[in-house]
């Protein structure tokens, strides 16, 4: 956000060419947000994204007000207009004053996208073409990944772990877990060398993957090839939950 902020404070600076801050201009000149997605030579899922979710007709005419632009993670212009990207592909969501008003991690399919650019619409008081869900609206993204295969991916990329959270709706528990143990910043440090993903209990992806927990929420711990680290059942303080970390790791 910082980088970000910069813009504002230099923006003469970044007339020069480039189609990232070219992009930023000119939507800071013409009131428009910008849609940047972040890519990567080694993403086996930034064609997927492209090709099943941002060229689908529905994404497109859903985007239409957005200032597009696509850049390489690690290039000059991401590292010094972006936040530091940990997962490719990722899109940013940027307001015409250059404000990030959502972050999306991973794949994602068509209809789970659009909720996206319908939320960030909301936030920016642009017409939504479709209703947007409360829980997108409340949803913290900066960690979090929402696809397993996709996860899975990038994990094998880096040589990282995956951390599995599964939550439920209506569930006071999974809520104040989201907001009070992972938003601990030593259960964040903990973390750092897992790749976080977050999936409903019950639904298709959870399943097919053979993640049914009796209880929500649950964490897996689980390598890049979904063998199973350790699993945590039910609700945990950011101390106990350090203790679950570190007993995954000790599997590692």
């Amino acid at each position: 956000m910082k980088k970000i902020v910069l813009l504002v404070c230099c923006l003469p600076f970044i007339l020069i060419a480039g189609d990232l801050k070219s992009a930023l201009v000119k939507g800071r000149s013409t009131n428009k947000p910008v849609m940047v997605v972040v890519k990567s030579e080694v993403c086996a899922y930034c064609d997927k994204m492209k090709i099943e979710t941002l060229n689908t007709q529905l994404v497109r005419n859903n985007t239409q007000e957005f200032i597009k632009v696509t850049v390489d993670k690690g290039s000059p212009d991401a590292d010094r207009y972006l936040p530091d990207t940990r997962y490719t592909p990722t899109v940013y969501f940027i307001s015409p004053k250059l404000k990030i008003v959502n972050t999306v991690s991973g794949y994602l399919g068509r209809d789970d996208f659009n909720l996206w650019v319908d939320d960030t619409k909301r936030k920016l008081g642009l017409k939504s073409s479709k209703k947007v869900y409360k829980e997108v609206a409340k949803t913290q993204s900066k960690h979090w990944m929402y696809d397993i295969a996709s996860a899975m991916d990038y994990a094998s990329q880096t040589g990282k772990q995956l951390m599995i959270y599964v939550d439920a709706d209506g569930s006071k528990w999974t809520t104040k877990m989201k907001q009070t143990t992972f938003a601990n910043a030593q259960v964040q440090k903990a973390l750092k060398n897992f790749v976080w993903v977050r999936i409903k209990k019950g639904d298709a992806q959870a399943r097919s993957f053979g993640l049914q927990p009796k209880y929500a929420p649950t964490v897996y711990f689980m390598r890049a090839n979904m063998k199973q680290l350790a699993k945590a059942e039910g609700y945990f303080e950011p101390s106990d939950f350090i203790l679950w970390i570190n007993h995954a790791k000790s599997k590692i």
